[in-house]
């Protein structure tokens, strides 16, 4: 092991900028199409444009299921909201809970995912669909298992930064200009 394994780390990793970025669009996907409010829409925009020709056409080509009942929906996604943030914000200040909270945060949606596309869109769509679900979930969980991933979080994120600006400042250095 050289020197560069137990350095610590001054800038966040890419990786889990990734698994961030990666955890926000899967909260999206959760929420339009699998908790219910992407079917809802586009039943409502069925209903706004049943006279118009093309429209109706297009609707009785595209059957969409109703989703998930409301009285599920709305609960879910403000208990799902409020942990789901905080855990994302986590994992980019290095928490060391975020890491684990985050796999099983990822790995509940993409079945609850997978689940909401079969009842919502039927059994083909969601053969096509669910590989996305999975590579999502791929991608946050080997991001965060990468060397730099893993020690971001035990070095407890910015930690390393904020005490190397206090050893300069009690040296009297002055603060490095970009």
């Amino acid at each position: 092991m050289n020197s560069s394994d137990t350095a610590p780390l001054y800038d966040k990793p890419h990786a889990v900028d990734l698994a961030q970025v990666l955890m926000v669009f899967q909260y999206f996907m959760v929420v339009s199409t699998s908790i219910g409010l992407g079917p809802r829409l586009l039943k409502w925009g069925e209903a706004q444009t049943s006279d118009v020709p093309f429209m109706a056409d297009l609707a009785d080509a595209v059957r969409i299921g109703g989703g998930f009942p409301i009285f599920v929906v709305i609960p879910s996604v403000v208990i799902l909201t409020i942990p789901y943030v905080a855990t994302v914000l986590a994992l980019g200040s290095g928490r060391p809970w975020a890491r684990p909270t985050a796999v099983v945060f990822v790995l509940v949606n993409t079945v609850i995912g997978i689940a909401g596309l079969d009842q919502t869109y039927g059994t083909v769509p969601t053969y096509v669909l669910s590989p996305i679900w999975i590579a999502l979930a791929a991608g946050v969980v080997g991001g965060l298992a990468t060397r730099k991933a893993r020690q971001w979080s035990r070095q407890g994120g910015w930690a390393p930064w904020y005490e190397r600006y206090a050893q300069d400042q009690a040296r009297g250095r002055p603060r490095p200009r970009r």
